[in-house]
């Protein structure tokens, strides 16, 4: 199924928000949508949510993504309300943890994913592993078997693009129905979900954890 134009239109906003204060905003993004506004969408990114939020609520304040997720990917994506913010939360490294199915037998029910990421050659989107590449590291740790699939956690050590992505498919463990860089084809949900947010606020350093559960699409493919 192709989510470029799936997106729940019954979408709520407000319930979708798992943390707010002064300086910050958490939302749980759904797949299909991208974080950024672009010259090709029709005011239904994120960035466009939070607008029309800050605006209803009268709330005067500036909006600056700290975390990005691919389009595909649903899940927590963290906004500042001040530059200074965004800055502060830039110099630290924010805990960040994915829930994944994947098809293919794993190497262990444990382990350390380390490959360099590069462009890969002729496409201004796909990533591939190559000795060219920039250091990255992705940690997985089985969850639950069902048939042929796995529930991975997944830890990001590094932020390259599409790395989680391109590192189980380089294991031969393809998120499922990643037709990017699993079995060909239109692009559609790929079965993943950044669930856990870990990092010290930037004013109270108080230390902060979010977490969202597995969305109900990818609920059905591993438990039912």
């Amino acid at each position: 199924m192709n989510c470029r134009h799936s997106i729940d239109m019954d979408f709520n906003f407000s319930q979708a928000v798992f943390y707010e204060d002064e300086y910050l905003l958490i939302v749980n993004k759904p797949a299909g949508m991208l974080v950024h506004p672009t010259v090709k969408e029709d005011g239904s990114t994120l960035y466009n949510y939070v607008a029309r939020y800050y605006d209803s609520n009268g709330l005067l304040h500036n909006i600056h993504p700290v975390s990005r997720l691919d389009r595909n990917t649903s899940g927590l994506v963290i906004f500042a309300k001040e530059p200074r913010i965004q800055f502060l939360l830039s110099q630290q490294e924010v805990i960040k943890k994915y829930l994944g199915i994947v098809t293919g037998a794993l190497p262990a029910v444990k382990g350390k994913i380390e490959a360099p990421i590069a462009r890969k050659e002729g496409s201004i989107i796909e990533r591939c592993v190559s000795p060219s590449g920039k250091y990255a590291r992705t940690d997985y740790t089985l969850l639950k078997r069902q048939g042929q699939l796995s529930l991975l956690e997944l830890q990001l050590h590094t932020g390259r693009t599409h790395q989680i992505r391109v590192h189980l498919a380089h294991i031969g463990c393809p998120l499922y129905n990643d037709n990017l860089y699993g079995t060909p084809g239109p692009q559609s949900r790929h079965a993943l979900h950044a669930y856990y947010l870990g990092f010290r606020h930037p004013v109270t350093a108080k230390f902060l954890e979010i977490s969202c559960t597995l969305p109900s699409d990818l609920l059905k493919i591993i438990y039912y």
